[in-house]
């Protein structure tokens, strides 16, 4: 099991929140060299949370923090500030052929209930929500590998409190979406590429995931401030969609022309 020829064919339920960020936030996250689409000096960002029960490595659950929309003629896309994935296959595939900021984590959901009722996105199977707690894991697992889990270091990325899982009826009209994305600007991936993901799902409209960031105290004492997406996955939400029974299609990422014929490559945050 593993990545192999594109395309590559994810399979189970999605998130997609979009939120307002500032511009001068997204911009620490994507190359100087490129644009961002903006209106009254906002973004649109936002996150991709993704449940995954079947893909080139099986199982797996992922977090994409959307920096912003960026403007390449012909076309705007979005960028990703950091990818979250609870797989190694799936960190060191985007990392090293989809140019991602991908990042090892651990998504834990809470014991206590903070409202009974309806089952949560995220489990489905137990009524009540319960907050999802995901820990960046980049450090221990890829610099400190001897170390067991208790001795790593684990930084804290958010807390969310999921809308609940969809009512027994209706499940939303099955469509087709396309959701392009830039990537690149990376040390594994320095040229600009382009992929977009094909799905087929049910959608509906949920209410917007609550989203706590840690204290700006906290935040502070991250060795790499890039780290801290406060800004990203806190920001004011506009919209959020449930991707239901999702059947997503993703080829192979395409070289595209870089702005000015270059474009910013950022030192390795772990390195």
């Amino acid at each position: 099991m593993g990545y192999e020829d594109a395309p590559w064919v994810f399979k189970g339920r999605a998130l997609y929140q979009l939120h307002l960020v500032k511009v001068e936030e997204a911009r620490k996250y994507i190359p100087g060299d490129f644009n961002l689409v903006s209106l009254f000096g906002y973004t649109l960002g936002g996150f991709y949370l993704a449940r995954y029960t079947d893909s080139p490595v099986g199982k797996f659950d992922e977090l994409v923090a959307l920096a912003g929309l960026v403007w390449n003629p012909p076309t705007s896309c979005a960028w990703a500030a950091r990818v979250y994935v609870s797989n190694w296959q799936a960190r060191n595939h985007g990392r090293r052929h989809c140019g991602l900021p991908s990042r090892m984590a651990a998504f834990e959901e809470k014991s206590e209930l903070t409202e009974r009722g309806l089952p949560s996105w995220w489990r489905q199977s137990e009524p009540g929500l319960r907050p999802v707690v995901l820990h960046n894991e980049e450090r221990r697992s890829w610099l400190q590998p001897w170390k067991a889990p208790a001795q790593g270091l684990r930084t804290p990325v958010c807390c969310m409190t999921l809308p609940p899982a969809r009512r027994k009826g209706w499940p939303g009209p099955r469509i087709r979406l396309s959701l392009p994305s830039f990537s690149g600007g990376t040390p594994d991936c320095p040229q600009l590429l382009q992929y977009t993901c094909q799905l087929i799902t049910n959608v509906r409209a949920v209410a917007p995931a609550r989203v706590q960031v840690p204290p700006r105290h906290i935040a502070r004492l991250l060795d790499n401030q890039k780290e801290a997406l406060s800004t990203i996955l806190g920001g004011k939400p506009v919209l959020a969609l449930s991707f239901d029974d999702m059947e997503m299609v993703v080829n192979a990422p395409e070289v595209l022309p870089l702005p000015n014929q270059k474009v910013a490559v950022a030192p390795p945050v772990f390195a």
